[in-house]
């Protein structure tokens, strides 16, 4: 390794220590989702069939999408801590637990960009969206390894199919709700927590299949996009949320006061 390789190595390595866990996610979410890297390609069969539907929007759009996983979780936590604790310490802890949550969801949203970057599979609406030039000349079902599109406006995004980030952040956003209420919901009654977990589990797995009826992803691609919240979930679950327990061991009990995982005082 010569002198100006070491130096620039030392460099990245010390603006590297400067950042913390959300500058590197959204680092690397905002390289994916720019294209600021060449990404992978998927060629295509001509006249394949999978890829000759009409685009026709999105019965959940990206708005929808982005409002409801982001502003639920953060209204669901912060009224069922008003019913477990007092005053100040139920909104510090549905902060804690929520700023959690929020990493989570950057860190499934940036793998999803990031895999959507690397594979570049055409989308169901692909000739309708895309142009391709190559599908002009093409004849049968020959396959074209490489391809241009003709559609400006398309560009970056008819080859951004696999995996479905509609289906992540949806099952992200609907499990976790149903689990916190399974772990704290026990001040509100049992019909309430099952129709809420009801509804967000039901809406997680409609806004999937969605994708699939709109002819926005393949059903691969969905599945693929819920396989994949499953590992962030239990990650934000276990590890940064701690399992949503708020109590500490007996020895670190005072006076009837029981500190939570994040400095957190209830008293009893």
């Amino acid at each position: 390794m010569n002198v100006h390789a070491v130096k620039m190595w030392k460099t990245l390595k010390l603006l590297w220590s400067k950042t913390n866990r959300w500058h590197r996610a959204l680092f690397i979410f905002a390289v994916a989702e720019l294209n600021l890297i060449p990404g992978g390609q998927v060629g295509f069969h001509c006249n394949d069939p999978a890829l000759s539907h009409p685009y026709t929007g999105d019965t959940v759009n990206w708005k929808w999408l982005m409002a409801t996983t982001i502003f639920i979780p953060f209204a669901v936590l912060l009224l069922v801590e008003r019913k477990q604790c007092p005053g100040d310490t139920a909104k510090r802890q549905a902060l804690v637990w929520y700023k959690e949550y929020l990493f989570g969801f950057l860190l499934n949203l940036t793998i999803v960009q990031t895999l959507k970057l690397i594979v570049g599979s055409p989308r169901p609406h692909f000739f309708d969206t895309c142009g391709p030039q190559e599908a002009t000349t093409c004849v049968e079902s020959d396959y074209v390894p490489s391809y241009t599109c003709t559609k400006a406006h398309w560009l970056k995004q008819s080859n951004k199919s696999f995996p479905s980030g509609h289906t992540s952040l949806a099952i992200h956003a609907g499990v976790f709700i149903a689990y916190y209420l399974y772990r704290r919901g026990e001040s509100l009654p049992g019909r309430v927590i099952r129709v809420v977990q009801g509804v967000c589990v039901v809406g997680a797995l409609v806004c999937g299949a969605s994708r699939v009826w709109d002819r926005r992803h393949h059903w691969w691609d969905v599945l693929a996009g819920a396989l994949l919240a499953a590992p962030v979930l239990l990650y934000t679950i276990r590890n940064l949320c701690k399992n949503f327990d708020c109590r500490q061991p007996k020895d670190e009990q005072t006076d009837g006061a029981t500190f939570t995982h994040n400095g957190i005082v209830n008293t009893s």
